[in-house]
């Protein structure tokens, strides 16, 4: 298994936006494995191209990880992400029966998103993966008022930690679920992933551009594409923005 000993870490007061900063480390060519922390950001990004609403107090922060095996699954990479921020979250709250991830890598309390990642990535001219920027956004002790199911960890955590702490719990759980994918253990974090999302048979829809398809969440499968049990088929995605609508049936 790969042993990770060390992260440059840097924390400051403001940053434009900490993918941003990452981004233009690795493109200075600097292969250090880097972890940046903002207290806030003044042009954070979402995922689809959204600004991210980001009140003080919250996590800003991201990762810049270089790949030590050149045949790393980038595929698997928000899969991973994803388990490193929920084992993060849960290492507070204790609450894994209310906290879910949805696909891929969206982080949920009752339904309410409380978290989400930006994933952004160089391939090499020879097609392998060179780095890897990974931004968390947490919300610790308040979310934006938008019209979108929000939370923070103030909602179930008695005292939540700072975003200091939660960005270094982050790292540590990001040490071990790499080591897998790094090790072609795909399968590990495929079912680890399942457990830990949101429950099967839950009812979802799955916009894609000007389509929309309603159907029953089955999974990912051995890609890691969303499964979806529709009235007419089991359609697979590998894209898309995912609603869960609570109520179960059976695949």
């Amino acid at each position: 298994m790969e042993k990770r000993s060390f992260w440059k870490f840097e924390h400051y007061s403001t940053l434009s936006s900490t993918n941003d900063h990452c981004i233009e480390i690795a493109r200075s060519g600097n292969k250090t494995d880097l972890a940046v922390l903002a207290d806030s950001q003044s042009s954070p990004r979402g995922s689809r191209g959204r600004k991210w609403i980001e009140p003080q107090g919250n996590l800003a922060f991201s990762l810049l990880y270089w790949p030590r095996s050149s045949n790393i699954k980038l595929n698997w990479i928000p899969f991973v992400a994803a388990l490193s921020l929920y084992d993060a979250v849960r290492f507070y709250s204790k609450v894994d029966h209310e906290l879910f991830i949805k696909w891929p890598n969206d982080l949920l309390y009752k339904n309410r998103k409380i978290g989400g990642i930006l994933i952004e990535s160089n391939i090499s001219k020879t097609s392998h993966l060179e780095w890897l920027v990974m931004g968390f956004g947490v919300n610790i002790n308040s979310y934006p008022d938008l019209n979108r199911k929000l939370g923070c960890l103030k909602d179930f955590v008695t005292k939540p930690p700072l975003a200091k702490e939660l960005s270094k719990k982050i790292i540590y759980y990001f040490d071990y679920w790499i080591n897998f994918l790094t090790n072609d253990q795909e399968k590990i974090i495929r079912e680890a992933w399942i457990e830990k999302s949101i429950p099967l048979n839950s009812k979802l829809t799955v916009n894609l551009q000007q389509n929309s398809w309603e159907g029953i969440y089955c999974g990912i499968d051995e890609h890691g594409l969303l499964l979806l049990q529709t009235v007419k088929e089991m359609r697979s995605f590998s894209t898309g923005e995912v609603f869960w609508l609570d109520n179960s049936q059976d695949c």
